[in-house]
């Protein structure tokens, strides 16, 4: 029998594989790839799933949503600290270290390890994370197998909290997503064709205060000023803050109250697109002239790889995923602030210099394919946790 890895995502927000790069998938196919059976676990609040997404050489790998109790941005499932349930499992990952599950499982079995992505307090107020690191980070450092992160910001951000051996392994592209054989879908195939008959700017993502909406529309239009036959296509929902809604404000309020500062004749040279299935995103990055990520703050963002993959030149913000795959001479281009002026002369560049964008999609092309999959990202975990054992 193969051995079994376990891998935690504790947040209450219900996610869905389809439409997004979930990175627990990935590597839960890269584990099977390497001889284990690999189960992901997750919270959802109704109608949970749980069935086998990847099989290779007799290992599974499953994808199975528990309900939760929420508590902000904590999850917390009781069942899930059962010991016997438990020791089912040879290997135990635990996703984020602030989450208070992580702090319990890993009390509860001898082989637990941290993989944590934030370099920044995203989940509680300042002081309440002050009281959480004095309960709870000399246990979690202590009993943790090994602590790995997402980025070096993620890595220093740890390490000040009082972490010791927290070791950066990146993050991985699910290539198989975007190699498949599947045929563009008919909404798809209007998207493409937009892209096609006008020369396009992209975003994906979620359309929020944190990736920065606002930034994004005042460098288009200076991009229009400069080249009027550009157009922008946004792929995204909207989405309020938390607080926003505790006020009663819906998620689809935050567009449309950042919307109607702008004109018109902007807005109608944008092309709205709510949601994709992940997989279609490989027809439609190829056409972008570029691919603008302005976050105030992103743990890695997947919508790089993806994008530095399937050759779209990006234009972004400093985040752990930009320092990390990009640096000060990689292949594409990090804007240290968010001045409107400076990321439309950014853009400009790859839509005025082709041999630019040639040159940048390649090595970036080439980084990932050769540093940022998931089987090497798998073999380097387990390398640490069994030299740890």
């Amino acid at each position: 029998m193969p051995k079994k890895i376990l891998l935690l995502r504790f947040t209450p927000e219900d996610g869905n594989p389809n439409q997004y790069n979930i990175q627990e998938i990935g590597i839960g196919k890269a584990f099977c790839r390497l001889g284990y059976d690999y189960d992901h676990i997750c919270f959802r609040k109704n109608n949970q799933r749980n069935y086998v997404f990847y099989e290779y050489n007799g290992c599974k790998a499953r994808y199975i949503e528990l309900p939760r109790i929420r508590f902000f941005r904590m999850g917390f499932n009781k069942a899930l600290l059962n010991k016997e349930f438990l020791n089912n499992y040879d290997i135990i990952i635990c996703r984020e270290y602030y989450q208070i599950m992580s702090y319990l499982i890993s009390q509860k079995h001898s082989n637990v390890s941290l993989y944590s992505g934030p370099y920044w307090n995203m989940f509680m107020l300042k002081f309440t994370s002050h009281i959480y690191d004095w309960l709870f980070t000399k246990s979690i450092n202590r009993n943790m197998k090994a602590k790995f992160v997402k980025s070096d910001l993620a890595k220093i951000f740890l390490e000040k909290k009082g972490y010791t051996n927290v070791i950066n392994v990146g993050v991985g592209l699910d290539m198989e997503k975007f190699e498949d054989k599947s045929e563009i879908e008919p909404s798809t195939q209007a998207i493409v064709d937009y892209m096609t008959n006008f020369p396009c700017i992209l975003f994906v993502g979620t359309i929020c205060d944190n990736k920065n909406f606002p930034l994004l529309l005042d460098t288009y239009k200076l991009i229009l000023n400069k080249n009027k036959d550009v157009k922008f296509v946004i792929i995204g929902k909207s989405k309020q803050t938390w607080l926003a809604k505790l006020l009663g404000k819906s998620d689809e309020s935050y567009m449309a109250d950042v919307l109607v500062k702008y004109p018109t004749s902007l807005i109608e040279n944008i092309l709205f697109v709510q949601e994709i299935n992940n997989s279609q995103l490989k027809f439609i990055y190829p056409l972008a002239k570029a691919f603008l990520l302005p976050s105030k703050h992103e743990i890695f963002g997947m919508v790089l790889l993806e994008a530095m993959y399937l050759g779209a030149p990006v234009v972004t913000s400093i985040n752990g995923g930009s320092v990390t795959l990009i640096g000060s001479d990689g292949p594409g281009q990090i804007v240290g602030d968010y001045n409107p002026n400076k990321w439309a002369d950014a853009v400009m560049q790859y839509i005025t210099q082709p041999d630019k964008v040639k040159d940048v999609t390649h090595r970036a092309n080439m980084l990932i394919k050769e540093q940022y999959n998931w089987d090497s990202i798998a073999q380097k975990m387990l390398f640490y946790i069994n030299k740890n054992g």
